[in-house]
């Protein structure tokens, strides 16, 4: 009797949730911040009526806003603050060959394994549409996935969940002629990039190393201030680094930490995958440390968001509101996104080496684990 009056309970909480966060006043907020806040508002000279969530963002997306999102505030908070996220836990290369499959995800869990072809999500074979099949999969309902493995095809179910993604992917020393090189891939800028990273540059501090090698690629950006950190690492000098710029000619200023620089060579390696605050770390390595390119053209994303709530269930919204540029005026990216000193197809180690190795005009490498 206790646990049915419970549920009854529950149940009209849920209702009155339901009611408390009707479309009509999360679609009026998206509206207004839109109209406040977004970089290019000068673009929508009349906002048109929308149904639902999505046909707002899909008119944004028509005006040439291809970032802006809506997400979960507890999904945000959790990937910025502990670079955890929701979700399958696998990431796939153009032919939709499973290229890595994160530790401790749910997808491993279900016995995903690197090298495994995707067929179909949730019966979807449209590559361009499988993270959106992910993503508007229920919490509570398993992603059913069709692979080949080894010639023959097998259906699976994911069942979503939290996941970590370690910001540095990988670490070493690579070896180029007698020369140490450290070498480091970052994957995120989130919170604990910071840690990790400080940590890594102190281990190839006690080795000794002669050059840094930084891999953008694949990293899609995060927290401005977290890639402002990696570069206060390395960067020396004076005044204005950087500064974002709002629509309203708002200013928000970063400037040097410090006057001594990281004095050893730096190489950065980018794809087009490089986006938002990997690009401006890659800009600013260019820039002031004068560090050598090389891979492929990156997205073009200088902008970036800030977060909104919709409503009181956990709608937030990630709007674009400023562009990101250096003190003479100049975007840290163009729309077209970084051109590299040298190409490396999809940001090739070895391919990125034979570059700095002829950049800095050493022998033969060899890199070891």
């Amino acid at each position: 009797m206790g646990i049915t009056f419970l549920l009854i309970i529950l149940l009209a909480y849920l209702s009155y949730a339901q009611e408390q966060c009707s479309k009509e006043e999360t679609l009026n907020k998206l509206r207004e911040y839109i109209v406040r806040y977004h970089l290019w508002k000068d673009r929508f000279s009349e906002l048109p009526e929308w149904k639902d969530e999505s046909e707002a963002i899909a008119f944004l997306r028509s005006k040439g806003d291809r970032w802006t999102t809506i997400t979960k505030l507890e999904e945000d908070r959790t990937w910025y603050s502990e670079a955890k996220l929701f979700g399958l836990g696998i990431r796939w290369n153009d032919e939709g060959v499973i290229v890595k499959v994160f530790e401790g995800s749910p997808a491993e869990k279900a016995g995903l394994r690197k090298g495994d072809i995707i067929y179909s999500i949730n019966g979807e074979t449209d590559k361009s549409k499988w993270r959106s099949a992910i993503g508007n999969t229920p919490a509570n309902t398993p992603v059913k996935l069709e692979i080949i493995r080894n010639g023959f095809f097998e259906s699976l179910e994911v069942q979503k969940g939290y996941f970590t993604i370690n910001p540095v992917e990988e670490k070493k020393i690579i070896n180029l002629g007698e020369k140490k090189i450290g070498y480091v891939h970052l994957v995120n800028f989130t919170k604990p990039t910071i840690r990790e990273f400080k940590q890594t540059m102190e281990e190839f501090e006690r080795e000794g190393i002669d050059g840094l090698i930084i891999d953008l690629s694949n990293n899609s950006g995060g927290l401005i201030g977290v890639a402002k950190a990696v570069a206060d690492t390395l960067l020396g000098g004076e005044g204005v680094m950087f500064y974002l710029e709002t629509s309203s000619g708002g200013l928000s200023v970063y400037e040097f930490k410090s006057e001594k620089p990281f004095k050893k060579p730096i190489f950065v390696i980018v794809n087009k995958n490089t986006a938002s605050a990997a690009e401006l770390l890659a800009s600013l390595l260019k820039r002031y440390a004068k560090a050598i390119v090389a891979g492929e053209k990156t997205v073009g994303k200088y902008v970036g968001s800030n977060m909104y709530p919709l409503n009181d269930c956990g709608l937030v919204l990630r709007l674009i509101t400023f562009a990101m540029k250096f003190p003479d005026g100049t975007l840290v990216v163009g729309e077209k996104g970084m051109e590299p000193d040298c190409p490396a197809e999809g940001g090739n180690l070895e391919k990125a080496l034979e570059c700095f190795k002829n950049a800095i005009n050493l022998g033969a490498l060899s890199a070891s684990p």
